[in-house]
């Protein structure tokens, strides 16, 4: 007799695949709600991408654009996701590796967010 797997199967249903964009259009919410940068950075997107129509950007400056947007976008939604595991794991109490951990995924925020700035300078400025 086999053992039972203990994961279960994903099914590629019509439904299930529904639910997955649902849930995922859920966290995007959730991001809005709770954090205060990201919607700095919705605000820099719509700038971006109104000036890239004024301007008539061609489709590699486009590509670069919405490269730029989509890495902030996903360094802020990690970023998102490593400081709430770090707050669950440590029950919202202060401690000096979690302090480091939430610092370095700031961080890479940080940097994503300022390679966009120069991504946006090249392609508007240049």
């Amino acid at each position: 007799m086999k053992p039972q797997d203990p994961t279960p199967r994903k099914t590629m249903h019509i439904a299930a695949r529904g639910n997955s964009f649902k849930y995922a259009f859920a966290g995007l919410r959730q991001i809005f709600k709770q954090e205060p940068n990201a919607r700095l950075h919705a605000i820099a997107a719509v700038v971006a991408i109104i000036a890239g129509f004024i301007r008539h950007l061609s489709p590699i400056q486009w590509t670069a654009i919405i490269f730029a947007i989509a890495v902030v976008w996903i360094t802020e939604a990690l970023n998102t996701c490593i400081e709430k595991l770090c707050d669950l794991w440590c029950d919202n109490k202060w401690h000096p590796e979690v302090k480091i951990i939430k610092d370095i995924a700031a961080g890479a925020v940080l940097v994503a967010a300022m390679a966009s700035v120069v991504v946006g300078m090249i392609v508007f400025f240049c």
